[in-house]
């Protein structure tokens, strides 16, 4: 394969990798390799038809089609309480999110230009207003409540100054959608599931996030204890070439005092469980390690010292092996190059693992993996990491 993504990341050799997206400014969800963190919209109508919503007061303008192919409403100059509802039961009570895209276009400074509006939830009337200073552009607008009534109402409307003031507003909105959680994903018109969030970079492979957890921007974050993503065995052949890349940031030292295991090969009959891969011994050295894949004299060799990490900053980390040479880079520079023994690192028992292995719990985030079955020049990793360099400020 001998294909190129993004700012000019090298991608020649690629069997697996993913990227989960965090900085991209795109709005088009569709493009992204991590579609969001796993969630329903409880409005089974929201792509399809807002005119199943019910025109409120000053009305409005009828439906189009968005650029996301989605169906919006838009309002044209019509004054207070204007926009559209409808009646939901979310089924349980609890913590849910409500929101909607709208794109405001103007309107009088005592209209408060439209909002999310929910009531009738077992507490009282509540909303979340647009940025009325984005004038033309897409914007995400939601509110938190705590419900205790299940049968909800939810508004998208504009209000505020008066009628005979002529105190109108402009806008679109599309997307409206409902979560159970303390916050809002990116928009899904029914369910996103574990296996559907996060898009293998050659979209051949199910990456599953079952086993990881969320931060509360909703990406995929490890929380030290017993988080990890895994790369079965059978998408991936015997190499004797390998190159390991990572993008990962570190929030503190281990929890388990173990050290971490960001990208391991985990050979099943071999009982150290880490074959090859990247690991950090603890908060502030970084290593490689790799074997023979022999699962009868598996042995770990290139230790790799005195590289200097910090907590809470994002490094580019990368590992390439061939028969007779291992070279570990930092942040696009070569930091140690050593002998190896000659055989292939993989064989049928084994896994790759991402976030931990062998009793070694990563505790922060792994935003890029990529496994390539060839080894990646210098002049290519240091191409990598400035493609990243700005995205991490690394």
């Amino acid at each position: 394969m001998g294909i190129t993504r993004g700012l000019n990341i090298i991608t020649d050799g690629l069997v697996w990798g993913y990227d989960t997206g965090y900085g991209v400014a795109d709005k088009n969800t569709s493009t992204r390799f991590y579609q969001g963190k796993p969630t329903t919209n409880l409005i089974n109508f929201a792509n399809s038809d807002l005119n199943n919503w019910t025109s409120y007061s000053n009305g409005n303008d009828g439906a189009f089609t968005t650029e996301f192919g989605t169906l919006g409403m838009k309002i044209n100059n019509r004054t207070s309480w204007n926009g559209m509802y409808a009646a939901f039961n979310v089924g349980t009570t609890g913590t849910y999110t409500y929101s909607a895209w709208f794109r405001y276009r103007g309107g009088a400074s005592n209209n408060n230009g439209a909002a999310v509006y929910v009531s009738s939830y077992g507490g009282s009337d509540t909303a979340t207003t647009l940025d009325k200073s984005i004038i033309g552009e897409w914007q995400r607008v939601s509110k938190t409540v705590n419900v205790t009534s299940t049968s909800t109402m939810f508004y998208l409307i504009s209000y505020g100054g008066s009628q005979a003031n002529g105190d109108s507003s402009s806008w679109d909105v599309t997307m409206p959608q409902i979560e159970k959680q303390n916050d809002h994903t990116p928009f899904v018109n029914g369910s996103r599931s574990n296996t559907t969030s996060l898009i293998d970079l050659r979209r051949t492979t199910d990456v599953s996030l079952a086993n990881v957890s969320f931060d509360s921007n909703g990406q995929p974050t490890f929380d030290g204890t017993n988080d990890e993503i895994q790369l079965p065995a059978s998408s991936w052949n015997k190499v004797a070439d390998v190159t390991v890349e990572a993008v990962v940031k570190i929030n503190g030292a281990p929890i388990d005092g173990n050290g971490y295991h960001v990208v391991v090969q985990k050979d099943g009959a071999y009982s150290g469980g880490a074959v090859y891969g990247i690991r950090i011994s603890d908060s502030s050295v970084p290593y490689g390690t790799f074997s023979t894949g022999n699962t009868s004299s598996t042995t770990h060799v290139n230790t790799v010292t005195g590289n200097t990490m910090t907590s809470n900053k994002y490094y580019h980390l990368a590992y390439t092996r061939k028969p007779g040479e291992s070279i570990f880079y930092q942040n696009g520079t070569p930091t140690q190059t050593s002998t190896n023994n000659s055989g292939t690192i993989y064989n049928n028992t084994s896994t790759v693992t991402i976030g931990q292995g062998d009793g070694r719990q990563l505790y922060g985030d792994i935003p890029v993996v990529k496994i390539h079955d060839r080894v990646l020049t210098a002049s290519e990793i240091k191409q990598n990491y400035n493609a990243y360099k700005n995205r991490f400020n690394l």
